[in-house]
């Protein structure tokens, strides 16, 4: 089931989807909003993954001895 909604884009904005459309990235600016969201989704995804692998380390369980280093490394945002 899909859902239609509408939004408001600044120009720079919709000229990123046109040139994703444009280089071929994308077949439309839908297609180019819907690959936006699925990195979104990959983001959210790998956030919640680095979360579980820091709490593994912080537990100190030896069976992850290797991922102790995790906890001294920077962790950027992926914004």
């Amino acid at each position: 089931m899909t859902t239609q909604i509408a939004i408001r884009l600044h120009e720079q904005e919709l000229a990123a989807l046109d040139r994703e459309v444009a280089e071929g990235r994308a077949a439309s600016r839908a297609d180019a909003v819907r690959r936006g969201i699925a990195f979104l989704e990959r983001a959210q995804r790998y956030r919640g993954e680095e979360e579980n692998l820091l709490r593994l380390a912080r537990q100190a369980d030896v069976v992850y001895p290797d991922l102790e280093v995790l906890l001294d490394l920077p962790h950027p945002t992926l914004d």
